[in-house]
């Protein structure tokens, strides 16, 4: 699982929100182990299994032994995708999964008027869509990756 985000341009705009991560794993503690790698002073969440100041090498290593990717759009996505792994990507309204996602990927993106937007500074089109993002059939949308 990767709750973080970079802090820069643009990326902001595909925060999900910790809170949310943390909702996802608290629901699904007792049927999966998520495995989560942090570096510098990264939120951890609880009831996973952290990895601290894994570089992206050996990350890539663990993923490839794991069953399914969950988390943002971005490296690990793609490090997913490139071994040919399940995920669930959020994508919010930021870059529509057309362009940069995986079709064997359970790809979340909000299709309202104004996406993909694609702004690099924080807006409120990107709010909008993080705020509709409601995963309570996360359990469904992993069994069915």
């Amino acid at each position: 699982i990767e709750p973080n985000i970079k802090l820069t341009k643009g990326y902001l705009n595909r925060d999900w929100g910790f809170d949310k991560w943390q909702k996802g794993v608290n629901t699904l503690k007792n049927d999966y182990v998520f495995f989560q790698v942090s570096y510098g002073n990264q939120k951890i969440l609880r009831n996973v299994i952290n990895l601290h100041n894994v570089n992206f090498r050996n990350t890539c290593a663990l993923l490839a032994k794991s069953d399914l990717y969950f988390g943002a759009h971005g490296g690990l996505s793609h490090a997913a995708a490139a071994l040919n792994k399940k995920g669930v990507v959020i994508f919010g309204g930021w870059i529509d999964p057309l362009i940069v996602g995986y079709s064997f990927h359970n790809n979340i993106y909000v299709d309202i008027d104004g996406s993909p937007c694609g702004s690099r500074v924080i807006c409120q089109h990107c709010k909008d869509c993080i705020k509709k993002i409601d995963l309570s059939n996360l359990k469904n949308l992993i069994i069915n990756s």
